[in-house]
């Protein structure tokens, strides 16, 4: 892909929330970015915006300011210490979280406009509401990140039937975060996996998976990235190899 092009989009999504899609969406950017890719993080999540504060950024707009006053989406796009570009948005907005169709397509269609990236990932809300399900859309592909928790992989399942009755999503890939090792990482991957064969026809796709690790509560704790911080862990390593796997050219 050239930087003249159309930038590839992919979504890091959930079923339920608190499995880690932000942790995620950051450490996979700075891995990326650190390999010379140009990469776009934009923060998906209307009303209840989160990057900016595990980064300790304090933007001076958002997409609030884009929706509803007159910001160009390429005005608010801010340098990360990550190596990545970030789009900010807003958090305990009501109007931002209940944003009509009309308005989630202008978004939709501003971050489409940007073609000077490598790789745009969007950071999206959990669940199956409109909002979440319209930037799932938007993606080219779709990572749903989910850990050992039964609820983390029944709403996993609602959400992967949904985007694949409604939209024709047949094809996902999963992240599984917090895990002990590879081999509950496999374990936890073949169980939706089967799941989803059985009853929908669908294929995951595993991407790989990353440790529970006292290295990430002390990194967001401290407003850090964790594979900055600790760049010789075996989170580091995780990242290392979830970025390996992502169908990049």
């Amino acid at each position: 892909m050239t930087r003249s092009g159309k930038s590839p989009v992919i979504s890091i999504t959930s079923g339920k929330g608190g499995v880690g899609k932000t942790l995620i969406a950051c450490n996979l950017a700075t891995i990326l970015a650190g390999q010379g890719r140009k990469i776009l993080v934009a923060d998906c999540d209307l009303g209840l915006a989160n990057i900016d504060i595990m980064l300790g950024l304090r933007p001076r707009r958002n997409l609030k300011d884009v929706i509803y006053g007159d910001a160009d989406i390429r005005d608010i796009v801010i340098p990360t210490k990550g190596g990545f570009d970030l789009i900010p948005a807003s958090s305990g907005v009501r109007e931002m979280a209940q944003l009509i169709l009309e308005r989630i397509d202008v978004i939709k269609a501003k971050i489409r406009s940007l073609r000077n990236y490598d790789l745009i990932l969007l950071d999206t809300g959990a669940g199956i509401s409109e909002v979440v399900l319209q930037f799932n859309l938007l993606a080219d592909r779709n990572i749903v990140v989910i850990n050992r928790e039964l609820t983390s992989l029944t709403d996993a399942y609602a959400m992967i039937k949904t985007m694949y009755q409604v939209f024709d999503r047949d094809s996902l890939d999963i992240i599984v975060n917090s895990a002990a090792g590879e081999e509950e990482g496999r374990e936890i991957f073949g169980r939706i996996s089967s799941i989803c064969k059985k009853f929908l026809n669908v294929r995951l796709t595993y991407l790989g998976h990353v440790l529970q690790d006292p290295v990430i509560p002390k990194s967001i704790l401290k407003q850090e990235i964790a594979v900055l911080a600790s760049p010789r862990s075996k989170i580091a390593a995780n990242f290392a190899q979830i970025a390996r796997a992502l169908p990049l050219k």
